[in-house]
């Protein structure tokens, strides 16, 4: 009997740790915050029942199983901390409600509503000149939100550096107004639909809208050039790819932990299907993003970016920087002829 219960619990341990490791990396590959939630409880559910079996074995005295069990628990557990600990690292949700209502009270500034299958995508165009004209679609920081720049951009009086175009920002998923939770599923996906909005209307030329993004909007906005056909690209503090990105935050995902990065954004090799050569800018100051990524990147696009690698910038100054707003104009100038 007492062998029949052993061999029991052999297989009860396996099949629940099994459940364990499917769970945890289910948790950070989901793009639904329902179905994120029902891995995780199902995830401390088997570890509840690997702890039951890791006591049961103790107090039997079968100490080698526990032993394993108890591992197995420790492991996941950290797995666990370490990708919560990486994606609060990394996404930052929030909505700055003061800029949002000085922007609905503009008559220049419309709101956006995109719906996209259960999720409503909110954001902001920029009407920056008139009739049918080229558009950037701009992808934010981390810890932005549409309104934020929006507000800040024409408080400062930077809508001269895109002169001739009208200018487009959505908020991430979970950000600003958007529904959803951010994830790299969700992000991208809400790129190409914030894309497939503005080309149908009509105040957009279709066949002249750039993509911009700044930092972790670098990611979609190189997946989203990959993936339909851009006039422009600019990509402010790049990165090569998210395993790149989560160890500027937290350096600690290499070998099997990469495995928990769920921000992929492999953009090196989104670039080898960008039919555009891009602006790239990068500085040699910046501790976030370090300016090495950003180069490699450069090396993956077909047609040879435009790599400008500044000096005395840090992460936080490239948008409100002369020098940057000179070189976006300029590019969006020559995009435009």
């Amino acid at each position: 009997m007492a062998r029949i219960l052993h061999s029991r619990d052999v297989v009860v341990a396996c099949v629940l740790t099994v459940v364990l490791v499917v769970s945890v990396v289910a948790v950070f590959m989901s793009a639904s915050t329902v179905a994120s939630l029902l891995f995780l409880v199902i995830g401390i559910l088997a570890f509840t029942g690997l702890g039951m079996i890791a006591r049961r074995r103790l107090s039997r005295g079968r100490a080698p199983i526990a032993v394993v069990v108890a591992l197995v628990d420790l492991v996941a557990c950290g797995a666990v901390l370490i990708g919560v600990m990486a994606d609060s690292a990394l996404f930052h949700p929030n909505q700055n409600q003061s800029a949002y209502q000085i922007l609905v009270a503009d008559p220049t500034m419309e709101q956006v509503r995109i719906a996209h299958g259960h999720d409503t995508y909110t954001g902001w165009f920029v009407h920056n000149t008139d009739g049918t004209a080229p558009l950037v679609i701009g992808f934010l920081g981390n810890g932005e939100c549409a309104a934020s720049r929006v507000e800040r951009d024409e408080s400062a009086g930077l809508w001269p550096t895109y002169a001739g175009y009208n200018y487009m920002v959505i908020d991430y998923p979970g950000y600003g107004t958007s529904s959803g939770h951010p994830s790299q599923d969700s992000i991208f996906s809400m790129a190409v639909a914030a894309y497939d909005y503005a080309v149908a209307r009509a105040d957009v030329d279709p066949t002249r809208v750039v993509v911009e993004g700044y930092s972790l909007g670098t990611g979609p906005a190189t997946y989203l050039a990959s993936q339909r056909d851009v006039a422009g690209l600019v990509l402010i503090a790049p990165y090569d790819s998210g395993v790149s990105l989560y160890n500027s935050q937290v350096n600690i995902f290499h070998g099997p932990l990469t495995l928990l990065v769920g921000f992929r954004a492999d953009s090196k090799t989104y670039a080898e299907s960008v039919r555009v050569a891009p602006l790239i800018v990068t500085s040699t100051a910046d501790t976030l993003i370090d300016h090495t990524l950003s180069e490699h990147l450069a090396t993956h696009f077909p047609i040879a970016a435009h790599l400008h690698v500044l000096s005395g910038l840090t992460h936080n100054q490239y948008l409100t920087d002369p020098e940057v707003l000179d070189l976006i104009h300029g590019y969006l100038q020559d995009v435009a002829m």
